[in-house]
């Protein structure tokens, strides 16, 4: 049951991708008539790294991962034609799970999309563009997309299994930033 609000997420975020993720407007307002372009709310990437080729298994390292008390292989995963990976503890006390996308404006697509989460915030992780949702204010998930590059998008979720426990969203920047220091550059 745990994995529905993923799989929903992941769900409106990639048909969001197909519809082409157009900027949302305030309900009953009018267009701003101004002279000056409006505020992308989503920054530029900067010091871009290459997120292509990794597989997603792979983008945190072993001792990333029992820093994190994950002492559970990865589990490739794919959702909706996402790559992806998932890992857990003996104790079943927390979950990692990544996935990416190349190819779309992630962050854009669910930022048109936000009014759909109940917790939303566009932040960073590492220097680089991120979104951080919750599906349930109180709920023990916490999702980071990060932008390593323009349309290359990697999505951190992390969970903890023991209601109240632990705060998620620490743990999952902490691994977003942690994916990002493991990817090179890219090269043009």
């Amino acid at each position: 049951m745990r994995r529905v609000p993923v799989v929903l997420a992941l769900a409106a975020l990639l048909a969001g991708c197909a519809a082409g993720g157009a900027q949302p407007t305030r309900a009953g307002a009018a267009p701003a008539a101004s002279a000056s372009a409006p505020v992308d709310p989503i920054p530029a990437v900067r010091d871009p790294k290459n997120l292509a080729g990794t597989p997603p298994c792979a983008l945190l390292t072993p001792a990333q991962l029992t820093t994190n008390r994950i002492d559970q292989s990865g589990r490739p995963k794919d959702v909706l034609g996402a790559p992806g990976c998932e890992w857990d503890d003996k104790a079943h006390t927390r979950e990692i799970r990544i996935y990416v996308d190349i190819g779309y404006d992630v962050l854009r697509n669910v930022y048109a999309q936000r009014a759909t989460f109940p917790v939303f915030e566009v932040t960073q992780a590492a220097g680089h563009p991120a979104i951080r949702t919750k599906d349930l204010v109180d709920g023990t998930s916490c999702s980071f997309r990060v932008a390593a590059a323009e349309r290359q998008t990697f999505v951190v979720e992390f969970t903890s299994l023991r209601q109240g426990l632990e705060e998620p969203c620490g743990p999952a920047k902490a691994l977003a930033e942690a994916v990002m220091a493991n990817l090179p550059p890219l090269k043009s």
